[in-house]
């Protein structure tokens, strides 16, 4: 084995061949070790062509030790049973993700697609919501570092603004990275990503490759999502999620009135089945007109009832939409709050000078009180 700057040389020989396997040190995980000579290892790479001296190579970018465990594996799980001693994966210690977040702090790569997906997801189910994205790399030799370094940052900003009453104060983290293989996901299995997880002081989602992937963030998270869409999705609204609690109710209704109608009909055909065994011919033809009458009636009572539920989820629904901050914001009203948060409702409430934040139905934008008067219409407000 030699070394130069950039890369190291191991020379692999087998019964009819040598080969020449050059691993860059971008390759070179922390805590991997250089193999011994003589020592039989598994190479993964790439084949490719060294023009200098016309020789074919193997370009490495992993080497793991024959007949057992890497040693990137066995590095894992003694990290894995030591955060586990230490407590760190705990259900006592996960905190709940707060329910319609007005502030959430995203950590993900911004060149990415999953940037994309969250973004898609919280503009249907958390229109409302203020959201801080944290770019950051999410694999390669430097991730770790600079994953911890922004979990530090965005949390460090939403104690703050929580500490100032800031009304739409970030509540919530989402650590969020598309679907990769095991080594690029490595990055979310570092000591310094974990140990600033389990730091936070606000709670955090980790949303991590795909459903199947599971990482050592996600054991130290106060939640796992099995992807960043689905991360997203547990930050919905209360508006949204009160609209599919309705939904659900009207199912479980209609469900609830199906049964009561098919037990009316079994008890019907009881009733039918037991004339005709007991009864003359011309008893039975009338308790059957009966019966038909009985169960046309009562189908008529539930199909009403149905409708009445119905008409009034409907109704529940339009008053829902009609209620909602966005819809009243894109008429053309507008939000004006002061610096603390605090809503302006009179002239008085914005003296001279001072600067208000003015939300609008896309984007807000920030005033200076230069003028200010009261109409004739407004009386001794």
């Amino acid at each position: 084995m030699r070394s130069s700057a950039g890369h190291e040389y191991l020379t692999l020989r087998d019964e009819e061949a040598t080969l020449d396997v050059v691993r860059f040190r971008g390759a070179i995980r922390p805590g991997d070790e250089t193999p011994a000579v003589g020592e039989i290892v598994i190479v993964r790479g790439r084949i490719d062509l060294y023009s200098p001296r016309s020789r074919y190579q193997l370009v490495a970018t992993s080497v793991e030790r024959a007949g057992g465990l890497g040693l990137l594996s066995r590095e894992l799980e003694a990290l894995k049973r030591k955060l586990q001693a230490e407590g760190l994966f705990d259900t006592a210690r996960k905190r709940p993700i707060p329910s319609a977040p007005l502030g959430i702090g995203l950590i993900t790569s911004t060149s990415g697609a999953v940037l994309h997906d969250v973004l898609r997801v919280l503009r249907r189910e958390a229109p409302l919501a203020r959201l801080v994205i944290v770019h950051t790399a999410v694999q390669g030799a430097g991730a770790p570092e600079e994953i911890a370094k922004a979990i530090t940052r965005i949390d460090d900003c939403a104690a703050h603004e929580r500490r100032s009453g800031r009304t739409d104060a970030i509540s919530v983290l989402l650590l969020a990275r598309g679907g990769g293989s095991s080594d690029d996901l490595n990055a979310f299995n570092a000591e310094v990503v974990l140990r600033a997880i389990a730091a936070t002081s606000t709670p955090l989602i980790s949303a991590v490759g795909h459903e199947s992937d599971v990482t050592l963030a996600d054991l130290v998270a106060d939640l796992r999502a099995g992807t960043p869409s689905i991360g997203a999705a547990a930050l919905s609204s209360e508006l949204l999620q009160l609209s599919h609690d309705l939904g659900r109710l009207r199912d479980r209704g209609a469900r609830a009135l199906s049964t009561v109608l098919d037990r009316a009909e079994r008890r019907l055909q009881e009733v039918a089945r037991a004339l005709d065994d007991v009864g003359p011919l011309e008893r039975l033809d009338r308790a059957g007109e009966r019966v038909a009458q009985l169960s046309d009636d009562l189908n008529r009572v539930m199909l009403g009832r149905l409708r009445g539920a119905e008409s009034g989820l409907g109704e529940l629904r339009v008053l829902l939409g009609a209620l909602s901050p966005q819809r009243i914001l894109a008429r053309g009203y507008a939000i004006v709050a002061a610096d603390g948060g605090r809503a302006v409702r009179s002239w008085r409430d914005a003296p001279l000078g001072a600067t208000l934040r003015i939300r609008l139905a896309r984007g807000s934008v920030r005033a200076t009180v230069t003028e200010r008067f009261k109409e004739a219409a407004d009386g001794k407000a």
